[in-house]
């Protein structure tokens, strides 16, 4: 069986290289995206299992980013943890549940939390393909 493919969508080079990190020790296959125009291409391109997705991105906000991928026929079933240093009272924050974000992280990350969470919903995702 393929590994699960992780898409982290995060513009701080120091935090993805982490995210990458992490999740590579977890037997996952990463991809990477930087803003939101690789974000979008790498879901529709790639089917990723899931998508960990940072909020603050430059040039459109990850909220926006999740609505669109939620838009698309094509990727709208892909699972969104979000990962924000966003304080959890902000607007942006309601907007990305708004918009279908599974589940939020607050930075500083808890790996432990967040590798639970990564495989709940993945595995999620498969039972419900397979139903």
């Amino acid at each position: 069986m393929a590994k699960p493919k992780v898409l982290i969508v995060e513009d701080n080079p120091d935090a993805r290289q982490l995210l990458v990190m992490v999740l590579g020790r977890e037997d996952y296959e990463v991809i990477e995206a930087r803003n939101a125009s690789e974000a979008l291409h790498q879901a529709s391109t790639q089917h990723p299992d899931l998508i960990l997705m940072d909020l603050g991105l430059p040039g459109m906000t990850g909220d926006e980013v999740t609505a669109r991928i939620r838009g698309d026929p094509c990727t709208a079933h892909i699972p969104i943890i979000v990962d924000t240093a966003f304080d959890p009272r902000a607007s942006i924050v309601k907007r990305a549940f708004e918009a279908g974000a599974d589940q939020i992280f607050y930075k500083p990350l808890n790996f432990k939390l967040l590798r639970q969470a990564i495989r709940r919903l993945i595995a999620q995702r498969h039972s419900a393909a397979e139903a």
